[in-house]
């Protein structure tokens, strides 16, 4: 669904975002916070 969409663009081992605007849109923010956590951009 995210690679028809162009968000992503998978193959073996690997997953590029190509649209990062994009699939933030679409999971309505929840990619962009779970994103800042894991990076630790997130203000404790």
């Amino acid at each position: 669904m995210l690679e028809y969409r162009g968000l992503v663009h998978a193959k073996r081992g690997e997953i590029t975002i190509i649209d990062r605007a994009g699939l933030i849109k679409l999971t309505h923010g929840a990619y962009d916070k779970e994103e800042q956590r894991y990076f630790g951009l997130a203000a404790a």
